[in-house]
């Protein structure tokens, strides 16, 4: 058999130079079994979120449910709301000198200090306020603008941030263009906290 073979390949050195190019082209392009190439994992981060994506946080899987921009003098920042189960929250991701994290919810501003929605109202915020029998302090106040991504609507506002004393937590108030006001409380995050990033299903 091997002699009839060598014989073959002698008389057709053609056929002999197309197996060899096939055989080449074969590992060059497509010589990896398929379940070598699909157990190849791309790490995502924060910086790859978008709607549909879902992470872990806190022992609990959340799904990306929309994005947000923040612009403001120089930079600008991400935010993204995410839902488990009947929670929702919102993850801010912020490259402005450095990465800063941090998650926040909706809060009652008439609970965290009855004063605050009309000192943000007369351009006057409150310098200091209680929030779970803990001082929170006014720490910068800024201006910007932002949008739903999936909308580019942009609108302004005016932000006003407090923490906490070891800076582990804030307060953050909003008064937009329409003269409405929002409130959120939250706490700022380590890189590692948010993981297991996927696109979804």
């Amino acid at each position: 058999m091997v002699k009839v073979l060598s014989e073959a390949l002698k008389l057709n050195p053609l056929k002999k130079y197309d197996t060899l190019m096939f055989n080449w082209l074969r590992n060059l392009f497509g010589g990896k079994p398929e379940t070598e190439t699909a157990d190849i994992q791309i790490n995502k981060t924060v910086h790859d979120l978008k709607p549909g994506y879902i992470l872990d946080y806190n022992m609990e899987s959340w799904e990306v449910r929309a994005a947000y921009t923040y612009r403001y003098k120089g930079y600008a920042t991400k935010e993204y709301k995410i839902r488990s189960g009947s929670k929702t929250a919102f993850l801010n991701v912020s490259d402005a000198n450095s990465l800063l994290l941090s998650l926040s919810q909706e809060a009652n501003i008439n609970q965290v200090d009855p004063q605050l929605r009309s000192s943000v109202l007369n351009g006057n915020p409150l310098v200091r306020i209680t929030w779970n029998g803990e001082p929170f302090t006014l720490k910068e106040s800024t201006q910007g603008e932002f949008t739903d991504d999936a909308l580019q609507d942009w609108a302004a506002f005016h932000g006003h941030e407090y923490v906490n004393e070891d800076n582990s937590a804030f307060v953050y108030v909003s008064r937009w263009e329409d003269g409405s006001v929002e409130c959120y409380e939250g706490s700022y995050l380590k890189e590692f906290e948010v993981s297991n990033i996927l696109p979804g299903a």
